[in-house]
């Protein structure tokens, strides 16, 4: 039986104009719940065991460890990764523990919250000389930045207008095949749905921009996985 958070969200995402593939690969995602929860609880234990031993604040990536390890699995043998949004880690240490990625960059301004920054040093200690970190806004990054890679997970500041810059400028050093994860998809007040200054404005927008483009390849609860397709680079 679907919940009713489930009907909240779907009219979060038709206030939203959303594209109707957001809401068949959403629907797909919940009817397939049932027979995936418990591995879902399985995933999401595992990491919450590993992130005992680290410092942490808020656990907000233990959740998604199921789809991230069966999305990248199905679509990679190896892989370049960059997040923008780092926070304490929780995502990058995933990434370096459970993959070979052959380079992982972390993008973050951690202007405000300096024990963020202290946590994720902390946290990502063992992984060192295995990843790179850049303490910058994510608009600075890709100004100078060069590199291309196969994941790029965006998770930066959720303001629509800020929101629409990261993706595009990541769609843009995403390889071809490469797949964009964005976090907060059904951010906000899920109830009343008016504040239009969220991820999911942005994101519906460069779907419908992009369709051609593109292929979403899973919508839960939290997160909307895009694959490029087509490079117009």
């Amino acid at each position: 039986m679907l919940s009713l958070n489930f009907y909240y969200k779907i009219n979060y995402q038709i206030k939203r104009k959303a594209s109707l593939n957001v809401f068949y690969y959403y629907c797909l995602d919940r009817l397939k719940h049932p027979f995936v929860q418990f591995q879902k609880k399985k995933y999401r234990k595992l990491n919450q065991l590993y992130l005992k031993n680290k410092k942490n604040t808020t656990d907000y990536f233990s959740i998604n460890a199921y789809y991230w390890k069966y999305i990248i699995n199905e679509n990679f043998e190896n892989f370049s990764y960059m997040e923008i949004g780092s926070y304490e880690g929780n995502s990058a240490s995933y990434i370096l523990k459970n993959f070979n990625p052959k380079k992982v960059f972390c993008v973050d301004v951690w202007e405000k919250h300096k024990n963020y920054q202290d946590n994720f040093k902390f946290n990502m200690k063992e992984f060192e000389g295995k990843f790179s970190f850049f303490k910058e806004g994510s608009d600075n990054f890709f100004n100078k930045n060069n590199d291309y890679f196969d994941i790029i997970y965006v998770d930066g500041a959720h303001e629509s207008d800020q929101v629409h810059k990261d993706i595009n400028n990541a769609w843009s050093f995403l390889n071809l095949n490469g797949i964009m994860i964005c976090d907060d998809y059904f951010y906000g007040n899920l109830y009343t749905g008016l504040d239009e200054d969220v991820p999911a404005t942005a994101i519906n927008k460069f779907l419908k921009k992009k369709k051609n483009e593109l292929k979403i390849i899973c919508v839960n609860n939290n997160q909307i996985f895009i694959k490029k397709i087509l490079d117009r680079n």
